[in-house]
């Protein structure tokens, strides 16, 4: 399974153009694809597949997305996927973000383009500075109380 990582910095450009970290357009030249998926994502980001993950998040059945609260579960993937987009990347290795992602994720200016295993994230970089002070800091130092990696 292919793993997304790392921490990139980009600028989104007054075209709502976005840079593609080399590192994830080298696994999509792997996987024979010059596009990604790109969806609402929860927190306030983006979230971003390559067509592997992507088919693999849907090929299960759409477990991931089985909820007990079934209006819960439709009104979910009406989101996600009404959402997505199959964005293909120019020559310079960006994606163009359309309009209302663009307003989901609160994007301007600075962004990062960051793995989360299995997808990328891409976050307003003020926005992601805000969530990783109040959630992901003590989250983290929760968790490795519990945890040894």
């Amino acid at each position: 399974m292919t793993l997304l990582i790392g921490r990139f910095e980009y600028a989104l450009d007054d075209k709502n153009r976005l840079g593609i970290p080399p590192k994830y357009r080298e696994l999509l030249t792997q996987e024979k694809s010059k596009s990604v998926f790109v969806t609402s994502g929860m927190e306030g980001c983006l979230y971003l597949y390559l067509p592997s993950q992507w088919n693999r998040l849907v090929e299960n059945g759409l477990q991931a997305f089985s909820l007990p609260d079934k209006e819960q579960e439709r009104a979910f993937k009406r989101k996600f996927f009404s959402e997505a987009v199959e964005v293909e990347l120019d020559g310079a290795g960006r994606i163009l973000v359309p309009q209302y992602l663009k307003a989901h994720a609160g994007l301007n200016g600075q962004v990062l383009v960051q793995g989360a295993g299995t997808r990328a994230e891409i976050w307003d970089s003020r926005r992601w500075q805000a969530y990783e002070k109040s959630k992901v800091a003590p989250a983290y130092r929760t968790v490795s109380k519990s945890v040894e990696l």
